[in-house]
């Protein structure tokens, strides 16, 4: 965005010396108003408005001509090399001594025999345009005196500031904006812009309506009417400064628009009222329907457009661009100014739609304030009666659904300081924030500041902190070491078991794999598992990907095949992750497979059988403090092989499965291997684990051996005869070393054989206390229908 800085010195007080600008745009950049660039004008000297009082053929030259200029002090005899140069023409005129701002300097010459005492001058020469194909002959609406010294009706000797304004900070996409930023930074006082405006009747009620269809997300569309409206140029101050920011004059109408837009940031579009009809509504276009632009295009719409129409069709494609039938010609009396706030998102879709990216466009797509619509329509309206002698009708037509509300936040000094490192009270801080607009009163040891709503980019205390440090300067922070506290953070009570858990797993031999969290379709369809419960990807990249799992063994079974088809002939695995269901929601499980071949050394060819799969959970139980597991098998999931698994099952709980998988599953893998599986739910885990386990001294009285074989009835569960053998306070270990049944036991019968670890903790058991324990023991289990094996 360019920005004179002598237009910028009309709202604020700017020290215009090389040296100052220089230091201001440092200050600017630093700020986060980047200045990528500084460019300077040049000066204009020795000119004046002269017009053409004759002009005739040079005698020796078919191109140029000799004309005789009026200055007003005097008649300049001037050769001229212009085409279009004609008697009576207003024209600008250099004289001898004079300076063109590109540094060329007139002197008096003879060309062909003719004196030449002057120049008369083009755009192009006068540094207002690129390219000019003659002279420029002012308009008789400009009403320039002969004689007036052009130096007072443009503005150079100027400093152009090219910015690069960041997306979040549309509040200095305009000329004003910068200068509020300049204020902060230089502690001058911003000036207020001229909003007086004298209205008259009838009302512009009474002529038009404005409405918002509600398909359209329009924050606010607004307008105003000026009649009696006389098209014509625009003073020369104001076409300069627009040539200077980038624009090319066109009318006074028009250029008043967009002098506005590039002084508040807000784009408005003028409508010629004498060809539209009311109401003018915002609307989004039909698909297919054709629209002619400002450029004398025809363009095909689709739905994603938003249109400006009447109940004639479009005038307007909402914050791009004008339609050609209500475009400001030269024969316009009545102008009904639109001035509003359209979505960003909708200005964007349209304009990438169409391929057009305009000055209007790309404002609107960083989004404007609606709050500011009543102040950008009264300037326009004030500037346009100034140009052009129009008459103001009274009232802003105003379609305004959601009003915005300033919003409020609170921020205290000491963690400004904090943060910045720097010592900062809150008179400090409140003379920084107030200078950039923001209400500011005490609120105890904080400060609660209301955000004016042109800072949309402000919803945080931290946010403020920021805006405080860059307008107090980065650049002026003391290079002082931290003071801040380092605070230990404390892991979460469910990662610490997840840590635990892998940790437990990994000693008892298993290696931890990690899969992708989607369904494994294929190895659900083939255990049964219901997919109604399962969570849908709103739009997932693969068709692999269409489900979140809702369970572990998919995949731990997938890793089995996958090892499998690399030849390995055994593993064991397993995976803590999520899974998803519609139900339950997000929760945390483990999962583990091991099969074929163990790879333990010395342990031979034999496949891994349920014996050592179950140890390896009851080992992880037993690792985490979980008391009474056990697995009941009166309930078996289907892929499970009967009679060799169940569910794992807490104090009565079922915290997951465990078992050999059956045949169906063992026939899709690529080797007939046996597969013991076992998925638990570990946030249930987490909450049934009893205390961690705590390091004693090691026992000072020695321990007291005997064996304890039985023969118990076949139908009674080993849990039952251990806790009867347990309920002994000097019973330390119980280790079941033989199982037996066969043709030395009584059918119905097998013959368990313990061996037993008692120990007392202050003394040395005696044979006869040991016999007493036993005797006890023998009597306990007597009740259960046990009896000793002879």
């Amino acid at each position: 965005m360019k920005v004179p800085c002598r237009w910028l010195a009309e709202y604020v007080d700017i020290e215009r010396s090389p040296a100052a600008l220089e230091r201001l745009a440092e200050r600017l950049t630093l700020a986060g108003l980047e200045v990528e660039e500084v460019t300077r004008t040049g000066g204009l000297r020795g000119a004046v408005v002269g017009r053409v009082l004759e002009r005739r053929d040079h005698p020796k030259s078919d191109h140029l001509s000799v004309c005789h200029v009026d200055i007003g002090a005097e008649t300049l005899e001037v050769v001229c090399g212009a085409a279009n140069v004609e008697a009576g023409q207003v024209v600008p005129v250099i004289t001898v001594g004079g300076e063109l701002p590109g540094g060329l300097r007139v002197e008096e010459r003879k060309l062909r025999g003719v004196t030449s005492r002057g120049m008369i001058c083009s755009k192009e020469e006068l540094g207002l345009e690129p390219r000019s194909a003659g002279i420029w002959a002012f308009e008789e609406e400009l009403g320039l005196e002969i004689g007036t010294d052009l130096g007072g009706l443009f503005e150079f000797d100027d400093v152009v500031f090219d910015l690069k304004i960041t997306s979040n900070r549309p509040d200095c996409a305009g000329i004003y904006g910068v200068a509020r930023e300049v204020a902060a930074l230089t502690g001058r006082p911003l000036r207020p812009l001229s909003l007086d405006l004298e209205e008259s009747d009838p009302p512009a009620s009474s002529r038009f309506a404005v409405e918002i269809d509600k398909t359209t997300a329009t924050l606010r569309y607004s307008a105003r009417l000026m009649e009696g409206v006389r098209v014509g140029p625009s003073p020369l101050l104001v076409q300069h400064r627009l040539l200077k920011a980038g624009m090319r004059p066109l009318s006074n109408v028009v250029d008043a628009t967009n002098y506005v837009m590039l002084e508040l940031g807000h784009p408005l579009h003028p409508f010629d009222a004498d060809v539209i009809r009311s109401p003018v509504s915002v609307r989004r276009a039909r698909a297919g329907e054709v629209f002619r632009t400002l450029d004398g295009a025809e363009r095909t719409l689709g739905e994603e457009v938003l249109l400006i129409a009447d109940p004639d069709g479009g005038i307007a494609i909402a914050g791009v661009m004008g339609g050609e039938r209500s475009e400001i010609r030269q024969a316009t009396s009545r102008v009904l100014l639109e001035v509003a706030a359209f979505d960003p998102v909708a200005v964007r879709r349209a304009a990438r739609a169409l391929g057009m990216r305009t000055e209007a466009s790309v404002r609107f797509e960083r989004g404007v304030d609606p709050e500011a619509v009543p102040v950008v329509a009264a300037r326009t309206a004030h500037l346009l009666k100034k140009l052009s002698g129009c008459d103001v009708r009274r009232g802003l037509l105003d379609a305004y659904p959601r009003p915005r509300r300033p919003q409020t936040i609170r921020l205290r000094p000491s963690r400004a300081s904090a943060l910045l490192g720097m010592d900062l009270d809150g008179k400090q801080i409140s003379d920084v924030l107030g200078r950039l607009g923001m209400e500011v009163t005490a609120d105890g040891d904080a400060l609660s500041l209301k955000i004016p709503t042109f800072r949309a980019d402000l919803e945080r205390e931290v946010d403020l902190v920021e805006e405080v440090g860059r307008i107090v300067g980065y650049d002026r922070l003391l290079p002082v070491a931290p003071k801040g506290v380092l605070h230990l953070g404390v892991r979460d009570p469910l990662e610490e078991t997840k840590d635990r858990v892998r940790a437990l797993l990994v000693g008892l031999g298993l290696s931890e794999v990690v899969t992708d969290g989607f369904e494994k379709t294929s190895w659900r369809e083939v255990l049964r598992l219901p997919e109604e419960d399962l969570v849908a990807v709103g739009n997932p990249m693969t068709a692999g990907q269409r489900l979140l799992r809702g369970a572990l063994l998919p995949g731990i079974l997938s890793v089995v095949e996958a090892n499998l088809n690399q030849r390995r002939d055994g593993g064991m695995l397993f995976e803590v992750g999520r899974v998803f269901s519609k139900a339950r929601g997000e929760r945390d499980a483990l999962a583990a497979a091991v099969f074929g071949r163990t790879g333990v050394p010395l342990s031979g060819k034999g496949e891994v059988g349920v014996g050592e799969a179950k140890g390896i959970l009851f080992g992880l139980l037993s690792g985490l403090g979980v008391q009474d597991a056990r697995v009941a098998s009166d309930e078996v999931p289907p892929f499970l092989h009967p009679g060799r698994g169940g569910q794992v099952q807490v104090g009565g709980e079922s915290v997951g499965l465990f078992g050999e998988v059956g045949a169906a599953v063992v026939s899709r893998l690529p080797a007939p291997l046996r597969v013991v599986v076992f998925e638990l739910d570990l946030e249930r885990l987490h909450a049934l684990q009893g205390q961690r386990r705590v390091f004693a001294p090691l026992p000072r009285f020695p321990v007291a051996k005997r064996d304890l074989s039985l023969l118990i009835p076949a139908g009674l569960a080993e849990e039952a005869v251990r806790a009867a053998i347990a309920a002994e306070k000097e019973v330390e270990g119980i280790l079941l070393y033989d199982l037996y049944q066969g043709g030395q036991v009584a059918a119905g019968e097998k013959s368990l054989t313990y061996d037993l670890s008692l120990r007392a903790k202050d003394r040395t058991l005696t044979d006869e206390e040991t016999e007493a324990v036993l005797s006890r023991i023998e009597a306990r289990l007597a009740g259960l229908g046990v009896r000793l094996r002879s």
